[in-house]
């Protein structure tokens, strides 16, 4: 699903060890971080898909992370990074890096959501709210607590049902809408999306609402960070490879491009 091709991945390896070499000597962490970024993950996202815009000290916000419904639970306090934004095959398209906590668990903080939050732009037409949990990952409210102090708000749903055995396995879905959820969920984007879900080998989650399809992926590590020891390690280079390669390749193979 994300391999690097291995010529290219070489190639580029040997030239970012030339940018490289001008900051290993950088005495303070956050200015080589930043200089890093802005050489070293750019140079590799510019390979990867040409003409996609990166920053690495922004990210997707609040408003929309709260309008996805994807991860309900309230939090307190709201972080994220590496913002990489533009259109592929026609879809356009904006992701970073996330982490969510919250210390409604006594004294004990508890992550929300950490990884991946894609927010890809559909037709507006598309006015309802239809949300995709894993089948036991659903974010609806179990008692009256949860709706009103534990989740935040989001309209009020139907189950949504296809007689397509592997998808409901796989998903809970619901809907405001329930005519424009099959209209959205056609066999062709059920099929997309079950593609993604085992590639990625994580319980990614997806909805559909106000005209924008947002996409939540865990991922536990912090995939675009250099590390202390070394962050011109070939392996550190094809960690960010990769994880390029997979927000891509996501866009790539979902198939919203029928929805624009």
């Amino acid at each position: 699903f994300y391999e690097p091709e291995n010529g290219g991945f070489l190639g580029i390896f040997f030239a970012l060890m030339l940018v490289f070499s001008v900051f290993k000597y950088a005495q303070r962490k956050d200015r080589f971080t930043a200089a890093f970024k802005k050489a070293v993950i750019k140079s590799i996202i510019d390979h990867v898909h040409p003409g996609l815009v990166y920053k690495p000290g922004d990210c997707i916000s609040p408003r929309e992370y709260k309008t996805s419904s994807l991860y309900r639970y309230r939090y307190d306090y709201f972080d994220g990074d590496d913002f990489i934004g533009g259109e592929i095959d026609h879809v356009p398209f904006r992701c970073s890096e996330l982490h969510i906590r919250s210390d409604y668990a006594g004294n004990k903080q508890v992550t929300v959501f950490k990884g991946l939050f894609f927010v890809a732009e559909i037709n507006r037409r598309f006015t309802g709210g239809t949300y995709l949990w894993p089948r036991y990952r659903a974010q609806l409210a179990g008692s009256m607590m949860d709706e009103s102090y534990r989740i935040l708000p989001m309209p009020d749903v139907n189950n949504i049902h296809f007689d397509d055995a592997e998808f409901d396995e796989r998903f809970r879905v619901c809907s405001t809408w329930p005519a424009q959820a099959e209209e959205i969920l056609s066999a062709g984007m059920r099929t997309n999306l079950l593609y993604i879900s085992k590639a990625v080998k994580q319980p990614v989650s997806f909805s559909f609402a106000a005209g924008k399809c947002f996409i939540g992926l865990p991922v536990a590590g912090n995939l675009l960070e250099p590390s202390d020891y070394d962050p011109g390690d070939k392996e550190e280079i094809r960690k960010y490879f990769l994880c390029i390669r997979l927000i891509t390749n996501i866009i790539k193979r979902s198939g919203l491009a029928a929805l624009q």
